[in-house]
């Protein structure tokens, strides 16, 4: 039997450390990241300034100059909410009424989508989300009619509101009514 030596013995140690230390920097980055990005997203500086926890918060439109987030569209209009489904439901509801696009969507703490709403989906008709913890906090509460009740798999989470608009400034008179009925509250 072959019995390695101690030159052997060593670079076998060294790349075996080298390995093993590789896959948990991975696997903890993997994790790690996106709950740290979306922590900075939901209470970071931008956040408080807008005071945006469930509540709806319209940042201006995106210019050339706009970096808040990397390569934002200068076609899309943003409304944005932080939302806390821990002490019980909050209720989001839209009425965008526009023939262009526009979209609802929502992510956990970790930065998962786990719904989304489009102009499509929805037909020209108002929005009415009931969003709840998983542990069904929806229950307590009497849902209104014609809500749709979401479970969100986080009790903190972020909506962001994008409308299309090809020219701001010549549709500013349609697109930002439209962006300012999204609502965003505790019940």
């Amino acid at each position: 039997m072959n019995t390695l030596s101690t030159q052997q013995r060593l670079w076998f140690y060294r790349i075996l450390t080298l390995l093993v230390t590789a896959i948990l920097v991975h696997l903890l980055a993997v994790w790690a990241a996106p709950r740290l990005i979306m922590r900075m997203v939901l209470n970071g500086a931008a956040a408080q300034q807008m005071d945006m926890q469930n509540k709806a918060a319209f940042p201006p439109p995106v210019t050339a100059s706009s970096r808040s987030v990397v390569m934002p569209s200068p076609d899309l209009l943003y409304s944005v909410c932080v939302f806390d489904v821990s002490s019980g439901p909050v209720r989001v509801t839209a009425a965008p009424k526009l023939t262009s696009y526009w979209s609802i969507a929502l992510y956990a703490a970790n930065s998962d989508n786990f719904f989304v709403i489009n102009d499509r989906q929805a037909a020209n008709k108002p929005v009415d989300l009931w969003l709840v913890s998983e542990g069904g906090n929806a229950s307590q509460h009497d849902v209104p009619a014609g809500s749709t009740v979401v479970v969100s798999p986080s009790s903190k989470g972020f909506l962001l509101m994008r409308v299309l608009t090809g020219n701001y400034e010549a549709e500013k008179d349609l697109v930002e009514p439209a962006r300012r009925t999204l609502t965003c509250s505790p019940t």
